[in-house]
């Protein structure tokens, strides 16, 4: 996705700059996959543990206060995150019908990466906070 929209945004400044015909569809485009790259990122970086936290405070707490409060904060995470899949679900498909302007793909297509980045992040704040309370993979 990132090679793509390099490209796009490479093209748009060709054609606008050097050729003096700007491409419409190029900005659409990148728009739409930094869109998809920053939801899938946040996933891989949950997954990765380079979320901000609060590592400072961890350190002051006991073993077992520190499983209590990872437990927690991951609960509230979950909560969170299934709240965007139902949501996010729910505006994907109730976007089906739009199309973008110079794309006309379904705007659905382009909303469908909250659910999926939320099933993704679900199922990273799990195993992450299962390898942080355990020390297991």
């Amino acid at each position: 996705m990132l090679s793509v929209l390099i490209v796009a945004v490479f093209l748009q400044v060709l054609f606008r700059f050097f050729l003096d015909q700007p491409l419409a569809w190029t900005e659409e485009l990148a728009r739409y996959l930094l869109i998809w790259i920053t939801f899938l990122g946040s996933a891989y970086a949950m997954a990765r543990k380079a979320h901000i936290g609060t590592e400072y405070i961890q350190k002051f707490l006991s073993p077992l206060m520190n499983k209590i409060v990872l437990s927690i904060a991951a609960l509230l995470s979950i909560f969170f995150f299934v709240v965007m899949v139902q949501q996010g679900y729910a505006l994907a498909a109730r976007s089906m019908t739009q199309t973008s302007p110079t794309l006309l793909v379904p705007m659905g297509y382009v909303y469908m990466v909250i659910p999926i980045s939320g099933v993704l992040l679900i199922m990273n704040v799990l195993h992450v906070t299962w390898k942080d309370i355990t020390g297991k993979e």
